[in-house]
């Protein structure tokens, strides 16, 4: 009866591994946004505290300025929340837009997307051009991959826990193992999407800071020398991304103080 099953099951892992050009971009970008809200959300409050502070200062200004009284205390609690709540989403969608377009163009169907050489290639050109780029976005995107994780392995901690305890296991079994399942769910996002998350910011880092003459094909620079097209003006590789490195550096730095509390599986 096993043997009629196997090619069964082979048949259905074929199928749906003709689909994971989709959902794997998908899932890792899921991944990364999970990781991203999770670090927003730890610094809702300092934007909060800076809002209330700005808003006490300006108070203060205006207070010894007799035209410009009547505006003092027109911002109250209320307001000030509400502007740190439109702040911290428009610096996630800020950061979701800087860490999460590169992953579409992640491709499991390229021969040399897994080979330790493509690795290897990737850390040489590092570590002969360390551009801020090439540092950063890699390092980056695996805090945001843990972060994403953390926060699905305490999804499943909660859901178990609450699963086990209602007439399953005492509270005594429920809570370690709900911990040890939660702990191994994030060991197998991790493993399965964090280091490929990686992989791809690394690979884009490494192509935009790549000079164009020197990612030219062959076409393009015959093209150049027969005077056909106009070279372009190369970017330094030095400034190639430092926008989008400042947005998303901060909220990495959150989610790496805040969002992941790893010590927690084990208490």
């Amino acid at each position: 009866m096993a043997t009629p099953s196997a090619p069964a099951l082979t048949r259905i892992s074929s199928f749906f591994g003709y689909f994971r050009w989709l959902f794997m971009p998908l899932g890792l970008m899921a991944l990364i946004a999970v990781g991203v809200h999770a670090a927003a959300d730890t610094v809702d409050d300092r934007l909060l505290w800076l809002v209330q502070g700005l808003d006490a200062w300006m108070d203060g200004h205006f207070a010894r300025v007799d035209a410009l009284q009547r505006w003092v205390d027109r911002i109250g609690s209320r307001e000030t929340t509400l502007i740190a709540r439109a702040l911290t989403l428009v610096w996630e969608l800020l950061a979701d837009g800087v860490l999460l377009l590169p992953l579409l163009g992640y491709r499991e169907a390229a021969p040399s997307a897994f080979k330790r050489e493509t690795w290897r290639t990737l850390l040489q050109r590092l570590n002969q051009q360390p551009t801020p780029m090439r540092l950063i976005r890699p390092i980056v995107t695996g805090i945001f991959a843990l972060a994403g994780a953390y926060a699905i392995a305490r999804m499943v901690d909660g859901a178990l826990f609450i699963s086990l305890r209602a007439g399953v296991a005492p509270d005594a079994i429920a809570q370690p193992l709900a911990r040890a399942i939660a702990f191994l769910a994030f060991l197998h996002v991790s493993i399965a999407l964090g280091w490929r998350a990686v992989l791809r910011a690394l690979q884009h880092a490494d192509s935009a800071c790549t000079p164009v003459a020197a990612a030219a094909t062959a076409a393009e620079r015959l093209a150049l020398l027969s005077g056909q097209k106009k070279p372009t003006r190369a970017k330094s590789p030095w400034t190639v991304g430092l926008v989008g490195s400042a947005i998303a550096v901060p909220l990495a730095l959150a989610a790496l103080l805040d969002a992941l509390p790893l010590w927690s599986f084990f208490r």
